[in-house]
């Protein structure tokens, strides 16, 4: 992974390149940024950068063997853990257990966010987990000889998902390390064990810039100016919800229609319509669901640009519809409304029942709508 294949975060890629080459190396960090932030490709962009032989100012040179076999995942002293369902049937103990499927996973999309990877496993449905039988692994590789003389590192993506065995059992080896060796935990959420956090260093990995996404749409989607800047704004820096925006587009006019059948039954409260939408929407699968909920995002948003009279990239067709729904929207409610539509995107990631989730947000929003209420 190099950094230049990394969207933005040019300061903080200048700090990690300068702290390797003035060797101030802490063996346990922490890369906490949100989904979509790139934190954990920027990980991995740290160990190449650590292990290449002909890295220049700016970056690894991407050629050499560390290179070549650090950004196919395959240098024998690059290890990663990552939560994982756990199944007896199945024989899944431990995140090695899945590593061909991590490796296809991450080189498809660095990107990838939790419930991507939970879907790309078929288990979308289980709590994703670091179980203790985690940190026996994790304790027998880093006690080994580094392979090739350098050091012996370990990326763990989604530490929160430790368990509590788990995380005890990794406080010893994060205080003193064998020599050599460097930890690499890549979060979400500061939401583990304060032990686990008060010993490693903290790096923050903000949100991307629009400016910065939009480039990224438009040089590996082709979007025209207009639709990556639209997107950019939306997406609210979470490079992989910028991505679920563009899939949306491919299905733009399934998502129009059910956005105008839930805005209606969500203005009217016509509670069987709404009961028949939910059971209907709940059924077509977790990743349609979060591409519906991005294109929700982006079109309430277009709602609020029509009614302060700012320009909207509207589909010709969908104009009328667009016309006499904008009204009932306005910047106080339809922030709100973005604010639990991105919460709903959210629970989706990370489990939450369909129908439960949806009716919810649809109470929410009837309850944002203006008093005085007509079919839009």
């Amino acid at each position: 992974m190099l950094f230049k294949d990394i969207i933005g975060h040019g300061a903080l890629k200048q700090s990690i390149i300068k702290s390797i080459n003035e060797g101030r190396i802490s063996h346990a960090q922490m890369f906490l940024g949100a989904e979509g932030s790139g934190a954990l490709a920027l990980a991995l962009a740290y160990i190449q950068y650590l292990f290449c032989v002909n890295k220049t100012e700016t970056d690894s040179c991407g050629n050499c063997s560390q290179c070549h076999r650090i950004a196919k995942l395959m240098h024998p002293d690059v290890h990663f853990v990552y939560p994982v369902a756990l199944s007896k049937e199945k024989g899944v103990e431990k995140s090695s257990d899945l590593f061909r499927e991590w490796a296809e996973a991450f080189l498809d999309d660095p990107y990838l966010s939790l419930g991507d990877w939970m879907d790309f496993i078929g288990a979308e449905n289980k709590q994703p987990t670091i179980a203790v039988e985690e940190s026996k692994d994790i304790l027998h590789k880093m006690s080994l000889m580094a392979m090739e003389g350098s050091y012996k590192t370990m990326i763990i993506w989604m530490p929160e998902k430790m368990n509590l065995s788990t995380a005890n059992k990794l406080l010893k080896v994060l205080e003193e390390p064998p020599d050599k060796t460097l930890f690499i935990l890549v979060s979400e959420s500061a939401q583990m064990l304060t032990t686990i956090l008060s010993r490693t260093q903290l790096t923050k990995v903000l949100r991307c810039e629009e400016i910065e996404i939009a480039g990224a749409l438009i040089k590996t989607h082709g979007l025209s100016q207009e639709a990556a800047s639209a997107i950019a704004k939306a997406c609210e820096g979470n490079y992989r919800l910028a991505q679920m925006m563009v899939k949306g587009e491919v299905d733009a006019e399934f998502n129009m229609q059910r956005f105008q059948q839930w805005m209606r039954v969500c203005l009217n409260m016509d509670g069987l319509k709404l009961s028949e939408w939910v059971n209907e929407t709940a059924t077509i699968g977790r990743e349609k669901q979060k591409q519906f909920l991005a294109f929700t995002i982006k079109t309430i948003r277009q709602s609020i640009l029509l009614g302060l009279n700012y320009p909207a990239a509207i589909n010709p067709a969908d104009q009328d519809f667009m016309t006499k729904f904008s009204p009932f929207i306005n910047y106080e409610n339809g922030a709100f409304m973005v604010d639990e539509l991105n919460d709903a995107y959210y629970a989706i990631e990370r489990n939450a029942n369909a129908k439960i989730l949806l009716m919810s947000v649809s109470i929410k929003l009837h309850t944002l709508f203006p008093q005085r209420r007509k079919t839009a």
